[in-house]
């Protein structure tokens, strides 16, 4: 057989093709499916001690106003949690 391309070989090693395409990917796990800006703050909580909102946008890069935004996203989502010295990431998440 002549073979011009991947899809040849697809239909030769399976005859209507099925199954063998490329599959549509989701998130491998729920941090993948947040966005950049968001993913950048959650990134910049600690695991362990806590952070106040300024600590976490200034290590984020952002300013406080959408740090305090993607926090709240974040503690709504199950990422983050309050604690006594601001904000930590959740033992569970």
């Amino acid at each position: 057989m002549c073979v011009t391309g991947a899809r040849d070989v697809v239909e030769m090693v399976s005859p209507s093709g099925d199954g063998l395409g490329p599959r549509p990917r989701g998130p491998a796990c729920p941090r993948d499916s947040l966005d950049l800006v968001t993913r950048a703050v959650l990134e910049a909580v600690p695991a362990r001690a806590g952070s106040g909102p300024a600590a976490v946008a200034v290590a984020a890069g952002v300013d406080l106003n959408t740090a305090l935004g993607c926090l709240g996203a974040l503690a709504a989502a199950g990422f983050v949690e309050r604690c006594v010295r601001g904000w930590r990431l959740r033992k569970d998440a």
